[in-house]
């Protein structure tokens, strides 16, 4: 074993089940306290999440052991390990695999990763542009690939985005657009109009009428939508696809239920599938590779609404996340 010696001791944020309810807390820990796995990383960047907050503050059955150590994403270096595949000092990231759930994740200064979860990273990013793009920017990647294998081209129509001021939201609008896609933005923010037309937005849709909507079916406007928010949301957005049109459900800020009828699927043939952003290996090099060149978005432009945390501020911004009194990507920096 090769090793450039972790601390004995560093910071966490860990997840515990007391008296019947998830208890978070900043507390320090061993390497030896982690969850088992060949390789150490020293944690640079880890993803703050809609599902990492609901974890932390026990909104959802997430986590499925305690304690835990939550965070379902992280990009740092290796400091110590035993597998050949990985030495001291090479940079890392790692997301999905339960990283965070079944695994201790982001959320501490130091990680211990199986093998089998972490990869390299990407060529052609830094450590803090694959933390930029990370879980959201993948996310899109995938509903994207899968849209190209529908045939849905930009010419096909417009595409949707709901919940475009979240971190998924506003890559979507920046790597659509970059793609070629005429992309319409959805948001009950009524004063983000000039923000979303900078990232990539053709047009603004305000979501806040829409859940008042009850046609069966709604006139044909888009040719695919991307969906953070679940509820009437994704039920208008299903309603108003275009013939042969897709949806890609990657969210659920709204809640986890959603109205449906027949109609978009035995008049228009419409497809609507889920996103789980941890795919097998050769779809998760495929499109990190794409992400690293070809539809790398312009992090230039994402960059104002990348917002930085410390590690002891994470849960009040998780309780600020939930009361949707964020915006943007959010990522705790480590020194």
């Amino acid at each position: 074993m090769v090793s450039t010696d972790p601390p004995d001791r560093f910071q966490a944020v860990r997840s515990d089940f007391i008296d019947r309810k998830v208890v978070s807390h900043l507390t320090t820990m061993r390497v030896a306290d982690l969850s088992a796995g060949e390789v150490v990383v020293r944690n640079r960047y880890a993803g703050v999440n809609y599902k990492d907050c609901l974890a932390i503050q026990g909104k959802a059955k997430i986590i499925t052991a305690f304690p835990r150590v939550a965070g379902i994403e992280s990009v740092g270096e290796v400091v110590e390990s035993s597998s050949g595949r990985f030495r001291p000092g090479q940079e890392v990231m790692v997301h999905g695999f339960q990283t965070g759930i079944a695994f201790d994740g982001g959320f501490a200064e130091y990680l211990r990763v199986p093998a089998g979860h972490l990869m390299p990273l990407p060529t052609g990013l830094s450590q803090l542009e694959a933390a930029m793009i990370g879980v959201p920017g993948f996310t899109v990647a995938m509903a994207l690939e899968r849209f190209r294998q529908l045939g849905i081209t930009p010419e096909s129509g417009p595409v949707a985005v709901s919940g475009a001021t979240g971190a998924v939201g506003m890559q979507a609008l920046l790597m659509l657009s970059q793609a070629g896609y005429e992309v319409h933005a959805l948001s009950r923010r009524a004063g983000d109009g000039s923000m979303l037309h900078a990232l990539g937005a053709a047009q603004i849709v305000d979501a806040r009428p829409l859940a008042d909507e009850t046609r069966p079916i709604e006139r044909p406007r888009f040719a695919a939508a991307i969906d953070n928010v679940s509820g009437p949301v994704l039920s208008w957005l299903l309603r108003s696809l275009k013939d042969d049109g897709a949806l890609a459900s990657v969210g659920n800020a709204s809640g986890n239920e959603f109205s449906c009828n027949v109609l978009p699927f035995i008049l228009r043939n419409a497809t609507v599938f889920g996103i789980v952003a941890s795919p097998a290996w050769p779809v998760r090099e495929r499109l990190w590779e794409r992400l690293a060149s070809a539809w790398r978005p312009d992090l230039s432009r994402l960059a104002p609404h990348v917002n930085m945390i410390r590690l002891e501020n994470l849960l009040e911004h998780s309780r600020n996340h939930l009361e949707g009194r964020t915006r943007g990507r959010t990522l705790i920096r480590f020194d």
